[in-house]
């Protein structure tokens, strides 16, 4: 896998540490770094070696939080990680400050956060409190694993009636079955391994999967192949926002957000954060902020 850093950053080890979005004594929260100065935001960061990200830990699997080993809270989940690598990519530490949402976009409109990562979508009401990052987090089209012998079985959403269909605990094809699936049985499982399993073994009649998930699993189950109808989903990217009119930083923020994509890291904390969050049943809510579209999501039985 990849790594790169920046010529222009200094080097240095990345380390995180976790911060409330407002002071203990209910204050607000210092100002991240300092405008209006000489420096640009990049150039503060790279000063100060200090990356400020605002999140909203109640939105599994892209951020929530966890007890730690001694009773603490900790942050898990993929926005999470998208947001330590970040800091290594960078050369600096990162500093989470945990607020709902709509205090995040106040947060970095006013400075006191860099960026926000909040599993969020490009709205355009969200462009007077943000600049948008490129993409991190496109879902391909949802797709239907069924026994290559059924091919001509299932060539309609209708034929999957009566059926069961498994989907994977706290995802966007969990809540994708559930809302056009509706008189099928779903079947949700922890992990993807233990779907295909369960039709490998006769137990469900398919899997729903993101198409991206599947190039793997069709090279090693050959008596398996996708259905001709899929599940419908309108494609929308997830982003991050940054502070407003700071170029230099919007670039360096979307060069790690282009290598993150290249590489395929972050479906790989998704998927993690998926078994994590579904580990410790904390995953409430799971759709892109403020969307009615759907995007990983809460399944129910």
């Amino acid at each position: 896998m990849k790594r790169f850093v920046f010529g222009l950053l200094f080097a240095g080890t990345a380390a995180v540490t976790a911060a409330c979005g407002r002071a203990g004594d209910g204050t607000e929260a210092p100002q991240a770094h300092i405008f209006g100065g000489e420096k640009n935001l990049l150039e503060e960061i790279q000063e100060e070696g200090k990356l400020v990200i605002g999140i909203s830990a109640d939105y599994a699997p892209f951020a929530f939080t966890v007890e730690g080993e001694d009773g603490s809270e900790e942050y898990r989940g993929s926005d999470i990680e998208l947001g330590k690598y970040m800091g290594e990519q960078l050369g600096v530490q990162v500093e989470f400050r945990e607020m709902d949402m709509e205090d995040c976009l106040e947060a970095v409109k006013a400075g006191t956060v860099d960026m926000v990562l909040l599993g969020m979508l490009p709205e355009a009401g969200r462009l007077g409190y943000v600049d948008f990052t490129d993409p991190y987090y496109q879902p391909g089209r949802q797709v239907l694993l069924i026994e290559k012998a059924q091919k001509s079985v299932y060539t309609e959403l209708e034929d999957f009636e009566g059926k069961s269909v498994a989907a994977q605990y706290g995802t966007l094809q969990a809540q994708l079955v559930i809302e056009q699936l509706t008189k099928s049985y779903m079947e949700l499982v922890d992990t993807v391994s233990e779907g295909i399993e369960m039709l490998n073994n006769g137990r469900v009649d398919a899997v729903a999967l993101d198409e991206q998930a599947t190039d793997d699993i069709l090279k090693e189950y050959s008596s398996l192949t996708l259905a001709s109808v899929e599940l419908e989903y309108e494609q929308e990217g997830v982003v991050g926002g940054v502070v407003e009119r700071e170029p230099e930083f919007l670039a360096a923020v979307n060069q790690v957000m282009d290598q993150v994509r290249e590489d395929g890291l972050y479906l790989e904390w998704m998927d993690a954060a998926i078994q994590q969050a579904a580990a410790v049943s904390s995953i409430p809510e799971a759709s892109p902020q403020g969307s009615s579209a759907a995007s990983p999501a809460v399944g129910s039985d």
